[in-house]
């Protein structure tokens, strides 16, 4: 049952990445004012479909200088800790029903670390060492924010479990409430999945690709996968933290179309800029609101 369960989860997540990815480049076509993916199939339905079968069937080009175990290991653990994730959330088919499911879920989300560091020192590359160098200082510097906002609207709800962080915003929002924690938390999301304006990990401007600069073919895909996977476990989060209640999916979508949306809107962030937001602006003000909460 375990097996089974584990599986309906996979294809679930897998269809939705995919569909994803179509999403946005059609939101970002509308947002260009040109057509996104329109060919393949009833206005490009079929689309991530061809991608992927594409990126599976290309040649996978084996760099003499690369450290192979590395190499390869980097994307599997990015994408096996993303499947993770979502295993640990509470569907009709929970496979953990747990009271303190949220600390674990946010400890399964902070070894995406790993993968990145694996893929950045694996690939052998000055470019991809410095993406690599940059994303666990980012994802290290924001997730200590996280953590500590994790813990105020926990304290809000007394408990630590989704169930009841869904139950007990049935009548107001706990975005509503806590207005300027939802907004800071939407900004620590953006840098935590590594997005525009906070895709310093990547920057084509300055370090060609970053981390992933070595990757095509089937391994690409992982880390592509692996990628949207965590901006859909983070928009699920956000809804359930801030916006539950029911209609949940629905919520959900809104905040992937904020990913999308930032993504159109805005231009990268300096990464001194970026590192001094989560230590001299974010940390304080999280800090300052967990005393606050815990005093009331």
């Amino acid at each position: 049952m375990f097996l089974l369960d584990y599986m309906i989860s996979l294809v679930a997540v897998l269809m939705s990445v995919a569909f994803f990815t179509l999403m946005e480049r059609k939101m970002m076509g509308a947002m260009h004012y040109r057509k996104g993916p329109s060919k393949i199939a009833v206005s490009g339905l079929s689309q991530p479909m061809a991608d992927a079968a594409k990126l599976m069937t290309k040649e996978m080009t084996k760099m003499s200088m690369v450290k192979l175990y590395m190499f390869y290991t980097g994307p599997l653990i990015s994408t096996m800790v993303m499947f993770l994730t979502w295993t640990l959330f509470e569907f009709s088919f929970t496979i953990t029903p747990m009271s303190m499911k949220i600390i674990l879920i946010f400890t399964s989300m902070s070894l995406t670390i790993y993968g990145m560091l694996l893929m950045s020192w694996g690939s052998n590359s000055k470019y991809s060492m410095l993406g690599g160098h940059r994303a666990a200082a980012q994802v290290m510097s924001y997730e200590v924010g996280m953590f500590i906002t994790i813990l105020v609207v926990s304290f809000n709800w007394k408990s630590y479990s989704m169930q009841m962080a869904s139950t007990i915003q049935q009548g107001l929002w706990m975005g509503l409430m806590l207005t300027p924690v939802a907004m800071t938390w939407i900004l620590m999301c953006l840098a935590e999945s590594n997005r525009t304006p906070f895709d310093t990990a990547e920057g084509e401007s300055e370090i060609v690709s970053g981390f992933n600069i070595e990757y095509g073919g089937g391994l690409f895909a992982l880390i592509f996968i692996s990628e949207y996977g965590m901006m859909m476990v983070l928009s699920f989060m956000t809804s359930m933290f801030f916006m539950g209640g029911s209609v949940i999916l629905m919520k959900t979508l809104l905040i992937m179309f904020m990913f999308i949306w930032t993504r159109c809107s805005f231009p990268r962030v300096r990464y001194d800029k970026l590192m001094m937001m989560a230590w001299k602006m974010v940390l304080p003000f999280i800090l300052t609101m967990l005393a606050t909460t815990t005093v009331m």
